[in-house]
């Protein structure tokens, strides 16, 4: 308990059963203090801290309240608003009995007290009764609750498992399709490659083509003049000896073909001779002047 000083209501002292005493306080203070239970059966109350008296004979505390818990086992006496608190507290459980010491009160309002009393019990029993069945509604609902916690963890193990399953085999699947992209990028630069070198060497064939379709243009302007001129007896003719074409399809040297060239090349110069010897002249790549 705190001490408590109120010089404008000071009437009452209580002395504790430690001999602490507190005060002064006025009798609006005093009964609170009692019904807080800051007032016990132990404690006195004086007016001058001469003369002491035990809180329970102060007939405005209402201290006449006694509680038996066990068979011949009683507390009290106390305010009956400490009672009333004990029990809500669960102090105080329905086997106890309550019992009022002899104030003078009329019948009529003891059993208005008492049937406050026997509603107050079964107030807290049916309290009780709800307060057990919420508990058993609970308990079936969170064992409802474990099991379906249960069967989820166990559906999403196994997600987690066929999801980890599709990422290797994604992963794998990757890998490939990327080994297969390499693969082809390869053989793409070699066709690449593979046509630049075609195109030069269509390049140079072509070149080479030209070049056989001029020297046969001045050959066969050559040999058109030479069956033209005149020539005397005295002068005789290179004569150039060559076997026969075997029957079947005219055979040309291949395109680039080295042997071809110079044969061609072989007999144009020997009819470029000719003709400068017989004093003709002959334009075109072979040049020259009369």
């Amino acid at each position: 308990m705190a001490k408590v000083k109120d010089q404008s209501d000071a009437e009452y002292y209580v002395r504790a059963a430690d001999e602490t005493v507190f005060g002064p306080i006025g009798m609006e203070t005093l009964v609170e203090w009692a019904r807080d239970s800051r007032i016990d059966p132990t404690s006195a109350v004086s007016t001058d801290q001469k003369t002491w008296r035990p809180a329970p004979l102060i007939p405005e505390l209402e201290m006449t309240w006694l509680v038996e818990t066990d068979p011949g086992t009683f507390y009290g006496p106390f305010n009956r608003a400490v009672v009333d608190g004990l029990f809500e507290a669960g102090t105080l459980t329905r086997e106890a009995r309550l019992y009022e010491l002899d104030t003078g009160k009329s019948s009529a309002e003891r059993a208005r007290m008492e049937a406050e009393i026997a509603a107050k019990t079964k107030a807290i029993a049916d309290l009780e009764k709800r307060a057990g069945e919420q508990a058993e509604t609970t308990k079936k609902t969170m064992g409802f609750m474990e099991a379906k916690l249960a069967e989820l963890t166990a559906a999403i193990g196994e997600i987690g498992k066929t999801a980890e399953a599709d990422h290797s085999l994604a992963k794998e699947e990757v890998f490939k399709s990327r080994e297969r992209a390499d693969a082809a990028e390869s053989r793409a630069v070699q066709a690449e490659a593979d046509r630049d070198a075609l195109e030069r060497k269509l390049a140079v064939a072509e070149t080479e083509i030209a070049d056989l379709r001029s020297q046969l243009e001045a050959v066969t302007k050559f040999s058109s003049v030479q069956s033209q001129v005149s020539v005397s007896d005295a002068i005789q003719p290179e004569v150039i000896m060559a076997e026969p074409p075997s029957r079947g399809a005219p055979h040309f040297p291949g395109v680039g073909s080295s042997s071809g060239l110079a044969a061609l090349e072989a007999a144009a110069r020997r009819e470029l001779a000719a003709a400068k010897k017989h004093g003709i002249s002959l334009g075109g790549i072979f040049g020259g002047k009369k």
